[in-house]
């Protein structure tokens, strides 16, 4: 199989990929950046397993970046943004917004300690595009880059000849950490993940850029025979990365042809084989069928429960059940009982809330139900706490919050408490 039918089959990933991030998700992105940090990491906790994380650093970013103007957010503000934009749990924002704060990625605006608003740091949102990028295709990327380079710097001479060998012996060392990388998924990894990691590579343009880097070193430095013998090397490991390629390629089309793996191919591919594909070539897909049409068969006792299923029916005509008759209903009592249920349910609701603490802060879940949903809520709270017979307090702060851009524009912190209940009590 050259490599043209390689690249037919699998298409090489876009020069320009529309958006890194979209490609996989947060899981998959960790388990790549997890690799990535090893080499600084204090423990093997030092990368969350939590894939909310990502994107809460994501968000936050961007949150800074469209609203924190030149004198940077406070802390509630940037609570609010993140809420608009579908963060509702506090504990995770404050955990996050309190490491990025101790790790430098958020700085206070002001050296104080009465300092209340911050700004995010730009090295840490370059971090964030280049973690999203080395997750997104496993660093490929960056052999690619560092290919270029290389070739950049012996095409410019901005590079001494230290520094030429020192890239063209990390060029080889990269070429065979990912074809030792891809031999083992032919070994080990189902043919779903294989050709997942297969579009990470574009076999093609290494091959040219190789390819290329040894003819600059052959031309620039024709006398020099340790560059010479790097870029040798470096050849050869282009080749058995080539040739890992391709084996994967092969482990995919024989397994998956001879599983009948359908998923192998993409629709469109197999559209183009049913309208450009022979006869010949299109029965060498069904050549491994087995197929044993059944016959027609039945017994007389078959027969017989045919016939009776489907024979009409006679419709008999019955008298239709006299109503009984039943005492009148107490109108004062089926009120009372609406009450009852009525009372019952707004206590269960309110149990759920508390969660066995005697109190609980309900400002934050207003704040997010929007209006007129906010106000619906505390007309029932408020009723609830005039209730004598039910053992709740809704108190309200007197500080006003104002937010022109909430669903709630005006809000008073609301706060509901558990009354004992003892007899005699008098509630203020």
């Amino acid at each position: 199989m050259d490599m043209s039918d390689t690249q037919a089959l699998f298409p090489a990933p876009p020069t320009k990929a529309p958006d890194q991030a979209s490609q996989v998700s947060d899981a998959t992105l960790l388990d790549n950046i997890r690799s990535f940090v090893a080499p600084i990491a204090r423990d093997a906790a030092a990368v969350t397993d939590d894939p909310r994380a990502v994107k809460v650093a994501r968000d936050l970013s961007e949150v800074f970046a469209d609203h924190a103007g030149l004198t940077g957010m406070t802390r509630t503000e940037v609570e609010h943004a993140m809420a608009r934009r579908g963060h509702t749990d506090r504990a995770l924002f404050d955990s996050r917004f309190d490491l990025f704060l101790k790790m430098g990625l958020i700085k206070p605006f002001l050296e104080k300690k009465s300092q209340s608003r911050y700004v995010l740091v730009p090295s840490g949102m370059v971090g964030l595009l280049v973690f999203e990028r080395l997750g997104t295709r496993g660093g490929v990327e960056e052999m690619m880059l560092l290919l270029d380079r290389t070739r950049w710097l012996i095409e410019t001479g901005e590079a001494d000849r230290t520094t030429v060998a020192k890239h063209l012996k990390r060029c080889r060392q990269m070429l065979s950490v990912y074809a030792a990388t891809l031999s083992r998924l032919i070994t080990t990894a189902s043919i779903g993940e294989l050709m997942d990691e297969h579009r990470n590579h574009d076999p093609s343009r290494v091959e040219a850029d190789v390819h290329l880097l040894n003819s600059l070193v052959t031309d620039r430095f024709n006398s020099d025979h340790e560059l010479g013998e790097l870029a040798f090397q470096l050849v050869k490991a282009e080749l058995a990365y080539r040739h890992q390629v391709l084996a994967a390629v092969d482990r995919v089309l024989d397994q998956g042809g001879a599983s009948l793996d359908f998923s192998v191919l993409t629709p469109e591919q197999y559209l183009s084989a049913a309208l450009d594909g022979s006869l010949e070539e299109l029965a060498m897909v069904a050549e491994r069928l087995v197929v044993d049409p059944p016959g027609a068969w039945l017994d007389p006792g078959s027969v017989l429960d045919a016939l009776d299923e489907f024979r009409p029916r006679r419709r008999v005509a019955t008298r239709p059940p006299e109503p009984v008759g039943g005492a009148e209903v107490d109108p004062i009592a089926v009120m009372q009982e609406q009450h009852d249920r009525l009372a019952r349910q707004r206590r269960l609701a309110i149990e759920s809330r508390l969660a066995n603490a005697e109190s609980v802060e309900l400002t934050g879940m207003l704040h997010d139900l929007g209006w007129p949903a906010a106000a619906v809520q505390l007309v029932d709270l408020l009723g609830v706490s005039a209730d004598p017979e039910q053992p709740f307090i809704v108190r309200l702060g007197e500080e006003l919050l104002a937010d022109a851009e909430a669903p709630v524009t005006y809000l008073h912190p609301v706060v509901l408490y558990r009354t004992p209940s003892v007899e005699g009590e008098v509630r203020s």
